[in-house]
């Protein structure tokens, strides 16, 4: 993994956001519609920053969407990460507050989950990737009643956002399971995907070992891109997990640049398909060596278990 660790980027400046493991089951409550969030029109390009027009001021009872654009994607359920297009407009005024560019130069990878403020989950959860939405969220859930002065809401104000859905992101490896390989650790998953291992009573390999135990069906993944990741890592020596991005709540994103992850867990990835999850055997010299790093013990063989998700190019 990265030397060591890469944070996602996440979305909407001043805008708080919060903690949602998403199969078929909603992990935040579906969008509900309106007669206000109906009332909104909103144009149909998405090559092109919408066009927006409502009658001032406008609120809902609850917070209400419309789907503008339905996209044939995945569909957005919570608890997941997905690369968004927005703009966002006080209700009481009809001021534009905040946008993205709409022309790709700075879409908004972002985690919804439930429990944020405002609740963008539940504002769009239901709707699919390739989708225009358009919702309405009351004051006191868009920001307490309490207003956001660096945007120019205030207390009685609602926020009207469009967002176009552009990825929807897996949560975990989607391909075909493999047979077990003689000598790796088992691998054993909870439904959400969450990996746990056990591992062989041997000495650690002293080569890198390297296997799939879900075979993806996507593209195959390139040195440079950035990759959408979910993974554990844990000791051979013992089995303890010393870092999983299951743990921290949402996948990563690292750039497969030489030099920014470990030899190792670069070699994991680069090379096989998206939609795969793969097994790692680490020695030293391919991971953090003879020096302590971390929680990690100086001269400790690694294992990783890897979720591919998707890759993009590395714009950075």
């Amino acid at each position: 993994m990265r030397k060591i660790a890469l944070a996602a980027t996440v979305l909407l400046t001043t805008v708080t956001l919060a903690g949602c493991a998403a199969t078929e089951n909603y992990a935040c409550d579906p969008f509900v519609t309106g007669a206000q969030a109906d009332s909104i029109k909103v144009s149909k390009d998405m090559t092109a920053m919408p066009e927006v027009d409502f009658a001032s001021p406008l609120s809902a009872p609850e917070t209400q969407t419309q789907i503008v654009v339905e996209g044939q994607g995945p569909k957005f359920l919570g608890d997941m990460l997905l690369d968004i297009e927005y703009s966002g407009y006080n209700g009481g005024t009809g001021q534009l507050v905040q946008s993205s560019g709409f022309d790709g130069s700075n879409v908004a990878n972002s985690f919804f989950t439930a429990g944020m403020s405002p609740d963008f989950c539940h504002a769009i959860a239901g709707a699919r990737e390739g989708s225009r939405v358009v919702t309405v969220i009351p004051p006191e859930l868009a920001h307490g009643s309490q207003g956001i002065a660096e945007l120019g809401l205030g207390p009685n104000d609602s926020l009207i956002f469009v967002f176009d859905l552009i990825k929807v992101y897996p949560v975990k490896a989607s391909g075909s399971k493999q047979l077990p390989v003689a000598g790796f650790p088992d691998v054993v998953t909870t439904p959400e995907g969450v990996p746990g291992v056990t591992i062989p009573k041997t000495d650690p390999p002293t080569k890198l070992m390297i296997t799939e135990t879900v075979k993806g069906d996507g593209p195959i993944v390139e040195l440079g891109e950035l990759a959408t990741l979910h993974y554990s890592g844990f000791l051979w020596s013992d089995g303890t997990k010393f870092d999983s991005s299951w743990d921290n709540g949402k996948p990563v994103q690292f750039p497969l640049v030489e030099g920014g992850l470990i030899e190792g867990f670069l070699s994991a990835v680069v090379g096989k398909t998206v939609g795969s999850q793969v097994i790692a055997v680490i020695p030293p010299e391919l991971g953090y060596g003879d020096a302590d790093a971390g929680s990690i013990p100086g001269g400790s063989t690694l294992i990783f278990v890897i979720d591919i998700l998707a890759t993009a190019p590395n714009k950075n």
